[in-house]
């Protein structure tokens, strides 16, 4: 028809060699300019009158091996060299004591002052009473709070309470296993009601800046185009450990490392790895598009070396997560929801850290329907909900499978939400908030910070609404994190690069957070 391309050829009375090289020609111009290699022409040959006599299928063919070939893929020359390219080898465990961080984001904005409520507090005042004069109609009432102990943590209050959906959390924190850190978020330095505008470069109460924040954990850009858990990833990697950098189901700026020093993340399925080219077009397939991605020439064009190189990379990477997790069984029954998915897979992916040779791994997770503009008292109880069986799913998975005291889960936001109500019963965007960090090699039990000790407007910490100015900056929760994980001081600059714009004083130390 008019305006199309086509291929079709008079190929009736033409030999199968001489239909071959005119097919795979007329591909080498269209698609390549003509810089397809003989050697890589001549197997693409032969793959086609494989498939004759169905000239579609012989065609099909010709071009889906000529898409996997660097001359496809760079403007190169491509020489090869003769020589089969180099399987790549898997990573050697350095034999240290396996870690693995795990990030969860709630994609959205945690409504976290319902999550971590004032209960018993026998100071100079009623903070309970103080929570229900702000919060008014979406106030959780204190019968149903699940009390925690607070008493050794020098907050304003001897007690609080859980959200009432978060039975097992507060389990963990009884046990000793979970701890909160109360009114945390992006800080650029310490600033309080007066300063606030001119002390924080960061764009706040926005969604895409302060997620990307939290993942970044520079506000200055000092390390620009990376995120936290890969600098973490880079200080280990510096130290020989093998450290794997996974995200379930989405890109994330967090686990970008140094390039050269820590590899590209893999982004996973929360329902595990697909096959590559699951239904190939013939049995030899794999094996040709191998050998069209051998080793090139030294005079060949870098690019298109480059481009064979990754690709015969990932297809090796591939192939083991495939092998490897399609025998992995967890020995627990995760909830079926997105986040239940995802943590079962980040169990299946730690239990196989041995056919990985991985020593230390990170994971980066996330969560939505936390902006809770309306309705956030029924939108929280189906949230936590949620949270709380894939969290307890995943720690006893953990237990069963022996690793839970090299395992940690770091939970984080966007921000908090406004303590006032808006006119749909839900919160706002705000600031300072509320988070979990557990595993078996946490000190629980504790909540680090300091919860606000005035919710009203009139509050230091408050800039209206209970936005909070938050006291505790996301470099002073992930410093002894990356500490616990293998960092050590030397590596705390790289880590967080603006640590040097908060005092001493403003850090926890990683032996009040974690048994080291």
């Amino acid at each position: 028809a008019a305006g199309q391309l086509t291929l079709s050829m008079p190929y009736t009375e033409v030999s199968d060699d001489d239909q071959a090289e005119a097919a795979v020609n007329k591909l080498s111009t269209l698609l390549t300019s003509g810089r397809l290699s003989d050697s890589n022409k001549e197997i693409i040959k032969k793959a086609y009158k494989e498939m004759l006599p169905d000239v579609d299928a012989a065609l099909r063919m010709a071009q889906q091996l000529l898409l996997t070939s660097p001359e496809f893929h760079s403007t190169n020359i491509v020489k090869m060299s003769g020589e089969s390219r180099a399987e790549p080898e898997l990573p050697q465990p350095s034999g240290s004591p396996y870690k693995a961080i795990v990030y969860v984001m709630f994609g959205g904005g945690c409504d976290s002052y319902n999550m971590l409520v004032p209960h018993t507090c026998t100071g100079i005042k009623d903070m309970y009473a103080e929570y229900q004069q702000v919060r008014e109609e979406i106030a959780l009432p204190k019968s149903s709070l699940l009390e925690i102990d607070a008493s050794t943590s020098n907050q304003i209050c001897d007690s609080f309470g859980l959200h009432p959906k978060l039975k097992a959390v507060q389990g963990m924190y009884n046990d000793g296993d979970l701890l909160f850190f109360t009114n945390t978020g992006v800080l650029t330095k310490e600033t309080d009601k007066e300063n606030w505008r001119r002390d924080t470069v960061t764009q706040l109460f926005a969604h895409n800046w302060m997620q990307r924040e939290a993942e970044r954990v520079d506000p200055l850009k000092e390390a620009d185009g990376t995120g936290i858990l890969g600098r973490i990833a880079d200080a280990l990697n510096k130290k020989g450990r093998s450290v794997g950098t996974f995200s379930i189901e989405r890109n994330t700026i967090s686990l970008i490392g140094t390039p050269g020093l820590t590899s590209t993340p893999f982004i996973l399925s929360r329902s595990g790895v697909s096959k590559f080219n699951n239904r190939a077009s013939s049995e030899s397939m794999e094996a040709d598009i191998a050998a069209i991605n051998n080793a090139t020439a030294p005079e060949s064009g870098v690019f298109g070396d480059y481009w064979s190189e990754t690709l015969v990379k990932s297809l090796s990477h591939n192939k083991l997560l495939y092998d490897t997790l399609s025998d992995k069984q967890t020995d627990i029954t995760f909830p079926t929801s997105y986040l239940g998915r995802q943590l079962e897979m980040v169990a299946k992916m730690i239990d196989s850290r041995a056919e990985r040779g991985s020593d230390a791994d990170m994971f980066f997770l996330s969560t939505g329907g936390w902006d809770t503009h309306s309705n956030v008292l029924d939108n929280m109880d189906r949230l936590f909900e949620d949270v709380d069986n894939s969290f307890k799913a995943f720690a006893d998975e953990m237990k069963a499978k022996g690793v839970w005291d090299g395992v940690t889960v770091i939970e984080t936001s966007d921000f908090a939400r406004t303590l006032a109500p808006n006119t749909g019963r839900g919160s706002d965007h705000a600031w300072g908030g509320n988070y979990m960090m557990f595993g078996g090699g946490v000190k629980g039990g504790q909540i680090v910070g300091t919860y606000p000790d005035n919710l009203t407007d009139d509050g230091p910490r408050s800039l209206g609404r209970g936005r909070m100015i938050p006291t505790t900056s996301w470099d002073a929760v992930f410093l002894p994190l990356a500490e616990w994980a293998g960092a050590t001081p030397d590596d705390l600059p790289n880590v967080c690069p603006n640590k040097d714009n908060f005092p001493a004083s403003h850090f926890i130390d990683a032996t009040a957070l974690f048994e080291i």
